[in-house]
């Protein structure tokens, strides 16, 4: 994540009047809040400050990015890509095409999404384990609801 953007996304919350913000973008995590640091710690007003807001910014990136909350594994999310209903399973009863924890290959079929009477395969974009599925089954989805995690070492 590019350090403008995260001082960007500090201004609009100190501008705002949410007090807690939390981003994620490929595998990295910030969390900002307005009310108490991570060792709760209270956060000293910007007006009581004498350092410079970019200043501020940087010491506050740097504690942000030096927090132990790194996963060894980064997360993928499988999205719809059409509307329709999201099936686990090929048929009513048989087994689901894959369970939380189930290795995976690369373009292994995870569940069907039916649209216009049609089963269309959800694939595996990459080779993993299923983290979470997302989507009970025979729920409806539209276009880009994430429907299930896949973790890579």
């Amino acid at each position: 994540m590019d350090l403008a953007v995260i001082a960007k996304l500090m201004e609009m919350l100190q501008d705002s009047t949410l007090n807690e913000l939390e981003v994620s973008e490929a595998g990295m995590r910030i969390r900002l809040s307005k009310t108490s640091s991570r060792n709760g710690a209270p956060v000293v007003p910007a007006s009581a400050r004498s350092e410079t807001p970019e200043a501020m910014a940087a010491a506050e990136i740097a504690s942000l990015l030096a927090l132990p909350e790194v996963e060894s594994s980064v997360e993928t999310v499988v999205v719809a890509g059409l509307p329709g209903t999201f099936y686990r399973a090929p048929a009513p009863g048989a087994d689901p095409y894959a369970r939380e924890g189930d290795l995976i290959e690369e373009g292994q079929t995870l569940a069907l999404i039916e649209a216009m009477k049609m089963l269309n395969p959800v694939e595996a974009p990459i080779a993993g384990r299923i983290g979470h599925i997302l989507v009970e089954d025979g729920q409806p989805v539209t276009a880009g609801t994430p429907l299930i995690t896949l973790l890579t070492d």
